[in-house]
Parts: structure tokens; sequence; C-alpha cells
């Protein structure tokens, strides 16, 4: 699957943090990649559409979009506190989202938002997923958006299957 079109992973998390001011929520940069990267697993999933125009690396804690890290890596293990900015200049990265990308992404913030990072890195590098796959072939290696739409296809048919049986229980 071609990202043509997709937004700036550091575009995504800039709209991730502005999204979770509004909530007064801290955010580390491990929970923001993460949430960046499940943002962008259900929009393949539920938009048949790429979020990010990047495919995301497998590091050793989990999915990761290298642009969006190197932009906030300078907050370590320390809440972020300021946007991702073009290099050499005080303008944040700022991208159009449509209607339903926005609803998407705060859906995402809503159901994972409050999780931590070490809880993120678990959820999105577990045996069997996307980033596992990739980390066989080594660390670093790109996590394909047909492995990510695969993997979040059959967490929505999971989570329907569910819905279903507490309905007929």
């Amino acid at each position: 699957m071609k990202r043509d079109g997709a937004h700036d992973p550091r575009a995504i998390a800039n709209k991730i943090l502005e999204i979770r001011a509004e909530t007064g929520e801290p955010t580390t940069v491990m929970q923001l990649i993460k949430l960046v990267y499940i943002a962008d697993g259900w929009s393949l999933a539920l938009r048949d559409r790429p979020l990010a125009n990047q495919n995301p690396e497998a590091w050793q804690y989990g999915p990761v979009y290298r642009d969006a890290y190197n932009a906030f890596r300078q907050f370590g293990a320390q809440p972020v506190t300021s946007p991702a900015y073009v290099r050499g200049t005080d303008l944040p990265y700022v991208e159009s989202f449509s209607e339903d990308e926005e609803k998407l992404l705060r859906a995402v913030v809503s159901a994972y938002g409050k999780l931590s990072a070490f809880s993120l890195s678990r959820l999105t590098h577990q045996p069997g997923t996307p980033w596992s796959d990739a980390y066989e072939n080594g660390a670093y290696s790109e996590i394909s958006a047909d492995d990510m739409k695969a993997h979040f296809e059959s967490l929505k048919e999971k989570r329907l299957a569910a819905k279903a049986s507490a309905q007929i229980a």
C-alpha cells in the first residue's frame, strides 16, 4: 500500500499533542509515537488509507516514526512541552486534517491516551504484531502498511466478535 497523500508523522504528533492539551494530560515521547502508530493503524483498517506518509520502523520498544522521534527526542522521558518545528524555523508542523481524520485521532486519544508509555509499548510490540514480524528482520526494519492494515483489521474483527458475544449473553 502506498502512503501518497498522507500526513507527515510530525504533523500527526502535533495534532495529538493539541488534542491531549485539551484534557491537560501530559504526553511523553514514547506515548506520542505509539499514539501516532495506533492512529495510522486504525486509519488503515477503518478508512483503507494511511494517516502517515512514512512507514514506521521496528525499534526495541516498539514501532517508531523516525522523523517524529527525532523531532521530540530532546524531551527524553519528560512530558513533551512544545510541538515539532520545521528545522531552522519557529514554524510547527501543521497540516489540515479532514473531519474523519480528526475524529479518528480523537477516538485514538480517547481510547489509548490514558495508557502509560510502557503499556502502549507492550501493546504495540507483542508477538504476532507487525512490529514483531519486522523486528525479526533486525532492529530498525520497516513495518509495512499492509502488515499494519491486516493487524488492525484483525483487532477490529475481534472487537466486533466480542461485542456480538456480549449482546447475545
